[in-house]
């Protein structure tokens, strides 16, 4: 049994008005869940990719690293902290909104070069052989140009990217377009997203320190119910969390795994 894992987390953006605090943290306190309190995976099966090395390449990268090999038996775990966003969808066909749900890595311009789309995460996760448990964390946000509140005196700002007009002008080939026509199967594994599509991930001082509020209340809920709870009971055990602490974020949980444990 092969275990990885592949944790992300962008606090500094190249732009400070983008800079979050809590990231880094997240992706921390998840591998010492993982590595030190669980002991499922080994820490040398862990890496972190934080800040600047947090790239478009670098992510997509250490993802095939993550999936290289991957057999039954497995678990592999992906866990992004940062900035979300929504942009105009390359692919009208499979978008009856329009827009397609990104993360923003570190050099992220608003450009397809540096923008990680949801259809370029499916055609990396298509592969997955089944029988290999996959879970895919995603603390970000998933929505455009909603203003976000930097004032550090506050207790919650948000994972949405600023600045950046994102377009629509660089066009897929009809090659690609058509690859990710064929991307109609659900996903091999579990996503736990902090959001739905249309809300914000609140990144927040909790207990005298910065999270993302999703991530703060997941491990909590790992904590307490991993064992006798399946993901999606999980996921709506932060939900709780998140609604009697005033946090206005509705998490979800789809794919194939969902109603797996997070360990196996």
């Amino acid at each position: 049994m092969k275990n990885k894992a592949l944790l992300v987390g962008i606090n500094k953006y190249p732009d400070p008005q983008n800079e979050l605090r809590g990231c880094i943290n997240d992706i921390l306190d998840m591998e010492h869940l993982i590595a030190e309190t669980n002991k499922v995976y080994a820490k040398q099966n862990i890496k972190k990719l934080t800040d600047k090395e947090a790239t478009k390449k670098g992510i997509v990268t250490q993802i095939k690293w993550l999936l290289d090999g991957a057999q039954p038996g497995d678990q592999l775990l992906f866990h992004y902290s940062g900035h979300g966003a929504q942009a105009p969808t390359l692919n009208v066909k499979l978008e009856p909104d329009g827009l397609d749900e990104i993360i923003c890595p570190y050099d992220f311009d608003g450009s397809n070069n540096t923008t990680l789309r949801d259809k370029e995460f499916a055609q990396l996760f298509a592969g997955i052989p089944k029988g290999v448990h996959f879970v895919w964390i995603s603390d970000s946000c998933h929505a455009e140009d909603l203003s976000r509140d930097l004032n550090m005196d506050k207790t919650i700002i948000y994972r949405q990217f600023q600045g950046v007009m994102l377009n629509n002008h660089e066009r897929l080939t009809a090659t690609t377009s058509e690859r990710y026509g064929a991307i109609t199967t659900p996903l091999n594994g579990a996503l736990l997203s902090a959001c739905a599509s249309h809300e914000l991930s609140a990144d927040a001082y909790i207990n005298n320190r910065f999270n993302g509020a999703f991530t703060h209340y997941l491990i909590k809920n790992l904590l307490l119910y991993s064992d006798s709870k399946n993901m999606q009971g999980i996921v709506q055990q932060v939900n709780i969390d998140l609604d009697k602490n005033g946090y206005d974020q509705n998490p979800e949980s789809e794919g194939t795994l969902q109603n797996d444990y997070f360990f196996l």
